[in-house]
């Protein structure tokens, strides 16, 4: 018994030993706006960015800038799923050209505006000990109003087939539907 009791010590100490030299000497710091409320779902594209300078005004910029980056990142990459869904649903031989492409560019040109509707709903500021700031922001977008910028752009975009502004119609609309965002 003495020595299952003296072996449990040992085995403990050396996980002790093993977890604290894993971390070398680091120390895990506990980051603003975890959770849930701060991720993107399907009716929101969402973003937490943090910003450091020895201006207040500036630390906050840069938080902002690397949130609306993240959120453009974001907004890209689910178009582009949006939109091989949509193609892969319409094998009927109807045949849109460099359709894909276009729709891509077109969310491109959108997502270098500025993004109607982008809002911060968080913000948390800190000061460090060399009494410079850190900025910590959460931003978000209604899905719904960045999709509906987009048909709006394709609607007025002259270099598009009727074909393709249609195709952009549908597609925008069921991606809007699957939002389940009944607000204006």
């Amino acid at each position: 018994m003495k020595k299952l009791m003296i072996m449990s010590v040992g085995m403990i100490l050396i996980s002790i030993i093993a977890c604290k030299s894993s971390f070398n000497g680091m120390e895990q710091v506990k980051i603003p706006f975890k959770g849930n409320a701060y991720e993107s779902n399907k009716r929101y594209f969402r973003s937490v960015a943090s910003g450091e300078s020895i201006n207040l005004e500036t630390a906050r910029s840069k938080a902002l800038l690397t949130a609306n980056q993240r959120i453009a990142s974001s907004v890209q990459t689910e178009i582009k799923n949006v939109t091989e869904n949509y193609l892969n649903e319409r094998k009927d031989g109807n045949q849109l050209g460099d359709y894909g492409e276009r729709f891509q560019q077109l969310t491109r040109e959108v997502m270098s505006t500025s993004i109607n509707g982008m809002r911060t709903f968080d913000e948390k500021v800190f000061m460090k000990p060399d009494k410079s700031y850190q900025v910590w922001v959460a931003v978000e977008a209604r899905k719904k109003e960045i999709y509906k910028r987009i048909k709006q752009n394709a609607k007025a975009r002259a270099t598009l087939s009727e074909a393709e502004k249609k195709a952009i119609d549908e597609m925008i609309d069921k991606a809007i539907d699957e939002t389940g965002d009944t607000e204006n």
